[in-house]
Formats: C-alpha cells, structure tokens, sequence
C-alpha cells in the first residue's frame, strides 16, 4: 500500500499534516499487527477454544473500529450510523468473556473441610457433644399459649 500522502493546498497547515501523518503511523501499526494475526484464521480449528475466542472478539473489534475511522473521515456521524450498536455489542462480549475468565480464577470452596471447620465450631468442650438447638421456650413462645 502506498503511504505517501499529498497534501496540496493543506500542506501548508501543520496542524493538518501533523494530525494526518499520525494517523497515518497508526494505521500502519494497526495494518501490521493484522498482518501477524490474519494468518492464524487458517489454522483457527488447532487454536483451543479461549484462543479462538479472543481472537474472534480481538477482530470483531479492530474491524468495526476502522470501519468507525472510515466514517469520521468520510464525514459521516458514527453515533448514529450502526456501527455503534455493533460496537457495544463487541464490547458486552467482551466484558462477558473477561467474566468467564476471571471466574476459572476465583478460588474453590472444599466442602469437607468446610463440613470439618462448622461441626468443630458447634461442638461444646463443656458438655463433650455438639450444640444444638434446645428444646427450651423463649419468652415470646410462652406469650403465644
């Protein structure tokens, strides 16, 4: 792809060139990482699940993305274009799947030691056997015969 911008009239606002020569540095770098990464769809069923994805969401998302900078340039208002809708939904999935994967690292209950630590809080060392509940009346029971 040629890169070399002519700038004409407008070459002599800075400003301008100083705006378009940085987007132009990123959409390089942007075009380079999807380079790396579009060769990885031809091998996408070896990936395991988590790596397909957040792959799947990773270009979902730069995709829509460029297609939002498209319409800037172009002069079109992406608010009300669908692209954003597209966009949030990316975005739910992707807060979704961090969800999921922040689930896998949340820590286990072991129920038999749990079992352990509440029969040994219920024991009474005084009488030698378990507390339990009482057969006894509370006050307000007696109100209520």
């Amino acid at each position: 792809m040629d890169w070399d911008l002519k700038y004409g009239e407008l070459s002599t606002n800075q400003n301008f060139v100083n705006n378009c020569e940085a987007l132009k540095e990123n959409l390089m770098e942007v075009q380079q990482v999807l380079d790396q990464l579009l060769p990885l769809k031809q091998q996408y069923d070896k990936l395991i699940l988590p790596a397909q994805i957040e792959l799947d969401l990773f270009l979902a998302f730069t995709l829509n993305s460029l297609h939002w900078i498209h319409l800037r340039i172009q002069g079109v208002d992406p608010t009300s274009h669908p692209i954003k809708d597209e966009l949030q939904r990316i975005k739910a999935a992707m807060l979704k799947w961090q969800e999921v994967k922040d689930r896998e690292k949340r820590p286990s209950v072991d129920i038999e030691a749990a079992k352990r630590f509440i029969k040994s809080g219920l024991y009474d060392p005084y009488k030698g056997t378990a507390k339990g509940p009482t057969n006894k009346k509370t006050k307000f029971e007696d109100n209520d015969e």
